[in-house]
């Protein structure tokens, strides 16, 4: 967001907490010196999800970027998700960005210019050392299928439609796994799987939100039309690593 308001976009930033998205959008706003709108959505609920889509439509008249980067993580192994978890994550992780997509196309065809951005993640490429990650690398690896096929379909209107396979960011989601870790495991195992997390890079660290920007920005402008149905990896060389980054103390 604040990448896009810096480059000139009209950002609308969305989420179930309006206290929260009002003071994100007056940081935004002072950081990028343009100034970013919020607006309330819950992406489990199919009809609230389509009524904010005609809302943000109607404010801009029209949305040309759409960044899909709402996800819920279930960090449970596969035999206690529970009915209800599958469908949430579902619904949040993959339903939420095919309909909004399907409701910001019409103004991209019409104009012959869109861009779709989704936030995926590398745990859908490979595996990962730590158990519970089979719900959330099944929905982001239906997002990267998603973005193929959609960028297929679309191309010819000069709409792209691309994936950030994304690494270990520190993001509130990841705060929350860690949260968890150490409410289940105690304070020294949290540590340790955030240290076997960076030395699983070739970075050997974690990468920071800002370091997503700049590819953020290319991908949402003109420099960026002739990438479409592309799985962009930003993981710090996670993927590219057979073993632990042996610089890194695990």
């Amino acid at each position: 967001s604040k990448a896009l308001a810096e480059a000139g976009a009209r950002v609308i930033i969305a989420s179930r907490d309006a206290d929260t998205l009002e003071k994100s959008a007056a940081e935004l706003s002072e950081m990028s010196g343009n100034e970013v709108l919020w607006d309330t959505v819950d992406l489990n609920d199919r009809a609230n999800v389509q009524e904010f889509a005609a809302r943000a439509i109607a404010t801009v008249h029209g949305v040309d970027i759409f960044v899909g980067n709402a996800a819920q993580d279930i960090n449970e192994r596969i035999e206690v998700i529970t009915d209800d978890g599958i469908d949430r994550s579902l619904e949040i992780n993959v339903v939420s960005n095919i309909v909004l997509t399907r409701h910001f196309l019409p103004h991209m065809r019409s104009r012959k210019w869109g861009r779709v951005i989704i936030s995926g993640s590398v745990i859908s490429n490979f595996t990962s050392p730590h158990e519970g990650v089979g719900l959330y690398s099944s929905v982001k690896g239906a997002l990267n299928a998603f973005t193929r096929t959609a960028a297929a379909e679309t191309g010819h209107d000069g709409i792209t439609v691309n994936s950030l396979v994304l690494g270990f960011f520190l993001t509130d989601l990841h705060e929350i796994v860690v949260k968890e870790i150490t409410r289940d495991h105690g304070p020294e195992a949290a540590q340790q799987y955030l240290t076997e997390l960076g030395a699983m890079s070739a970075i050997g660290r974690a990468c920071d939100c800002s370091e997503v920007e700049g590819v953020t920005q290319l991908l949402a402008s003109d420099a960026g039309s002739a990438i479409t149905g592309s799985n962009l990896v930003i993981d710090g060389g996670m993927s590219i690593m057979l073993r632990p980054n042996p610089r890194v103390d695990a």
